[in-house]
């Protein structure tokens, strides 16, 4: 047997309000009645509250105009539906009446027609009542599942931030800096740089297709695989076939990776260098740009037999530039791209600049274009510059 919904009746005729109140109960409401609008209020106000409150129109002490308006008026009370019961039929009142707050305004029954009305529209608003409590709750969950998500996400985020290591301090000429930008709380983007024997460095830049949750776990994924490769000493095609061949079994369908890695000689500048499916690699200096090209292709797909490597050497002067698509492929307002060359004239412009200074031109120059919006995608970029004296 379902619980009586109650009632609040808010009459200051005592005929009428044992009547009203006799034929409710009948319809099975517990009725609870109050001769004015304070004493009204005061019952409003008590634990349980009613769940649906009918008031008259013409009271002393408070009229039912200004119950209406106080009920509206309290937190607690507002969202509880207010059926106004007059005798008073001319426009103005109803007027009065609504703008107070009430939420139906209804003649008083004077026969079994207009009780029946009477009661098929206190259904009707406990039926939208009963709804908004659940949206109400249901908003309220998912605020607190909404509050969750966010506080794990910033603890994954500060995890994230906190597995990107510190360019290694200088062992020659040689000296590094980085910026990450993920797009959201979690990037796809994933950067290590290896101590080697022999005075070299090791650096790889790796973009996982996509960003958030997913990308963010996989590009954990590719630092992990990678690191045992880098320590084999293995020239950069060798590692990336391996990083495609161990990363096959753990990339789920429609997930694949670019990545450039490189290692640099500390004393001399010298690089060698594979790519797959990454954005060309720049090298500026007073000679001007020139580029380090990646091969075709995909990692995590198992699609990589064997990757052809390069030599080139940073000189005296020169900055070398990795990044990730994130950056070129940043838009402005109109969807122009960012695009190759704008980066070659920035980064041609500053390639003489502490590496520091460098990446803060280049941040100055994609939040001019893509302003007043920002970045789509994540933006990973490291300098290897070699420092001239």
């Amino acid at each position: 047997m379902k619980p009586s919904r109650r009632l609040l009746l808010v009459e200051d005729s005592s005929t009428m309000r044992r009547m009203l109140s006799s034929m409710l109960a009948e319809e099975g409401y517990s009725v609870e009645t109050a001769n004015d609008g304070l004493q009204g209020l005061a019952k409003a106000r008590m634990d349980p509250p009613p769940e649906i409150m009918l008031t008259d129109y013409e009271m002393p002490e408070l009229d039912g105009v200004g119950f209406c308006h106080a009920v509206k008026q309290d937190k607690d009370l507002r969202a509880i539906p207010v059926l106004m019961l007059t005798t008073l039929g001319e426009i103005k009142n109803r007027i009065a009446g609504l703008e107070a707050g009430a939420d139906d305004y209804i003649q008083k029954p004077k026969g079994p027609d207009e009780f029946r009305e009477l009661c098929a529209r206190l259904k009707a608003h406990l039926r939208l009542a009963d709804l908004n409590r659940e949206v109400t709750e249901r908003n309220r969950q998912l605020e607190a599942a909404h509050k969750k998500m966010s506080f794990e996400l910033d603890l994954a985020r500060k995890v994230q931030f906190a597995l990107m290591p510190r360019p290694p301090k200088p062992r020659g000429v040689l000296r590094a800096a980085v910026r990450y930008k993920p797009a959201n709380e979690l990037g796809g983007d994933v950067y290590d740089f290896y101590r080697l024997d022999n005075n070299r460095l090791g650096i790889l830049v790796a973009d996982v297709s996509g960003h958030g949750v997913n990308s963010a776990m996989l590009s954990g994924m590719v630092k992990a695989l990678a690191a045992p490769l880098s320590l084999a000493v293995m020239e950069p095609g060798e590692l990336l076939a391996g990083l495609d061949s161990a990363a096959e079994q753990y990339f789920p369908e429609g997930y694949f990776c670019t990545a450039f890695y490189l290692i640099a000689d500390e004393e001399t500048g010298l690089v060698r260098y594979a790519g797959v499916g990454h954005p060309p690699a720049i090298i500026v200096g007073p000679k001007g740009p020139r580029t380090l090209v990646s091969n075709p292709g995909m990692l995590g797909i198992g699609m990589v037999d064997g990757t052809a490597g390069s030599v080139d050497r940073i000189c005296e002067g020169e900055s070398l530039v990795i990044y990730t698509d994130g950056l070129t492929d940043a838009m402005d307002p109109s969807d122009v791209l960012f695009g190759e060359d704008r980066l070659k004239t920035v980064l041609q412009s500053y390639h003489g600049a502490d590496p520091s200074e460098i990446l803060s031109q280049v941040d100055r120059a994609i939040a001019e274009h893509t302003s007043p919006g920002r970045p789509a995608d994540d933006i990973n970029i490291i300098v290897v510059q070699h420092h001239v004296g």
